[in-house]
């Protein structure tokens, strides 16, 4: 006997058989035979953050301790959006949005396309600094796959990471250009008949409860433009911001010392030689790295930066 709590607009139903698909427990017994690093691949909604956790669990079950990647920077789950993150597997989980976040990387957009290079260069850092005690790694990647620029990234990707094993979960034949010119070891899965496409709008409204997750509580902190680094998402380099430009509502990576991601915020204004954010940061950062998101005082996306 269970009770199941249903918020507002919240449905449930009892359905005959597992939502599981047969080959994800093929996948489960493949990735505790190769360990090390498994990329999940997939279109948006094809099921991967579901086939993840799944993973997980599973991998928990035979006491194997596993670390996510969750390289989605749309539609994260373990990070707010615009981030790449990872976490270490302790317990048992009904979805990825339970795990913390152990190390965060701001990338600063919710679409890959527009900082690839810097999106694989994170996932790699995360990858490289997990702990050396877990034996399995699963890497939870974006669903843009379908645009020739797409495969072109997936495939920079791969080749970087060096996966002992993918993960493709197919739909239809939308991987077949990322995996026929990909080297490494594939099993391709099917899509769970329960997974649900969302609409655009979805898809925003669940991206804007990712940004209140983790601005919760917030205050404002000011800052010395004097005092701290200061620099776009998508420029290598050291910015130098006018005083009339005030970027109200970019969305903030609040960086430490080593580039890692400390919170994000939302700038309030620019002036006087001080820029105020509102944040739920303890630490004082040492770069702020402007994104491409511009944020209602609800943290609502209204916009994004030209």
């Amino acid at each position: 006997m269970f009770q199941v709590r249903i918020g507002e607009h919240g449905i449930c139903r009892q359905v005959n058989g597992s939502t599981i698909p047969h080959s994800w427990r093929d996948a489960a017994d493949a990735l505790k035979r190769s360990r090390g690093l498994a990329v999940i691949l997939g279109d948006v909604d094809s099921g991967k953050s579901t086939l993840c956790t799944y993973l997980a669990n599973t991998c928990l079950d035979h006491r194997f301790q596993s670390s996510i990647i969750d390289g989605d920077v749309g539609q994260a789950d373990i990070g707010p959006p615009t981030t790449t993150s990872s976490s270490t597997v302790s317990k048992h989980v009904i979805n990825l949005q339970e795990l913390r976040p152990e190390r965060s990387f701001f990338i600063g957009d919710t679409s890959p396309s527009s900082v690839p290079d810097k999106l694989v260069r994170s996932i790699s850092d995360l990858k490289d600094r997990i702990s050396t005690g877990s034996e399995i790694t699963i890497l939870n990647t974006d669903g843009w796959v379908r645009e020739d620029e797409a495969v072109e990234h997936k495939l920079q990707l791969l080749e970087s990471l060096r996966p002992e094993l993918v993960l493709a979960l197919s739909l239809d034949h939308e991987l077949d250009h990322i995996l026929e010119l990909q080297k490494h070891p594939i099993l391709r899965l099917e899509a769970s008949s329960f997974a649900r496409r969302r609409t655009r709008e979805e898809r925003k409204k669940a991206r804007e409860e990712g940004y209140r997750r983790f601005l919760g509580n917030p205050k404002h902190l000011d800052l010395r433009l004097n005092t701290i680094k200061l620099k776009m998402f998508n420029a290598p380099k050291q910015e130098r911001l006018d005083q009339a430009t005030s970027h109200r509502g970019t969305i903030t990576g609040l960086l430490d010392e080593k580039g890692e991601l400390l919170s994000i915020g939302r700038i309030e204004r620019i002036g006087n030689g001080i820029v105020r954010i509102v944040t739920s940061a303890e630490q004082t950062p040492t770069t702020l790295e402007l994104g491409a998101v511009i944020l209602s005082s609800r943290f609502e996306e209204i916009g994004y930066e030209p």
